[in-house]
């Protein structure tokens, strides 16, 4: 995907170089968002503490909890993270990701760790697939994701609300083409309109 690509979310352009979360750069891959945060500015210690408690009583992530509990709003919770860490934030909204890029991760690997891929960008000789996600110190979920794909992952940062209606979008369009391709769907759609017409 080149740089000029009008399609491309805003943001990518700068992911070139800025995987500290990754490579183990100026920000160790063990340091802690809630950390980054307090070092920060952005959160009182006891804030930290307080949304700490609720996210082991409700589950999900930190910053969800933060942004639930009003300390930090979203939008300022991702850019904050992406100057830090070094990771690009990108805005996946009206952006539509290439059929051949969805198809590297499984769809259940997508839903269950939350994570978009979004574009390859040439590195080397090999390709990287860039991989978008609220959390970029989410090891765990990148592993998946590069096991799954055999590609070298990149992470870039978005809101949650941002990938959720991206999986939404998409994969609602690839269930949708995988759909037509099935012997009789275009008669069951058929049918299915003239029943709700009559209905």
């Amino acid at each position: 995907m080149s740089d000029k690509n009008p399609g491309a979310p805003r943001g990518l352009g700068s992911v070139d170089g800025g995987n500290a979360a990754l490579r183990g750069g100026p920000m160790d891959r063990r340091t802690l968002i809630g950390e980054i945060l307090v070092d920060g500015g952005w959160i009182t210690v006891q804030q930290l503490r307080v949304a700490l408690a609720w996210q082991r009583r409700w589950g999900g992530r930190l910053g969800r909890a933060l942004v639930g509990l009003g300390y930090i709003d979203e939008p300022a919770l991702v850019g904050m993270l992406g100057r830090q860490l070094g990771v690009a934030v990108v805005d996946l909204e009206g952006y539509t990701i290439p059929p051949g890029v969805l198809r590297l991760v499984p769809e259940k690997v997508m839903r269950e760790r939350r994570v978009v891929p979004v574009a390859l960008r040439p590195e080397g000789r090999r390709e990287a697939l860039l991989v978008a996600t609220a959390d970029p110190l989410d090891m765990e979920a990148l592993d998946d994701v590069a096991f799954a794909s055999g590609k070298t992952v990149r992470p870039v940062l978005a809101t949650e609300w941002d990938i959720d209606r991206a999986l939404s979008r998409h994969l609602a369009r690839r269930f949708q083409r995988g759909l037509g391709g099935l012997p009789g769907a275009a008669e069951t759609e058929a049918a299915d309109a003239s029943g709700s017409r009559r209905a």
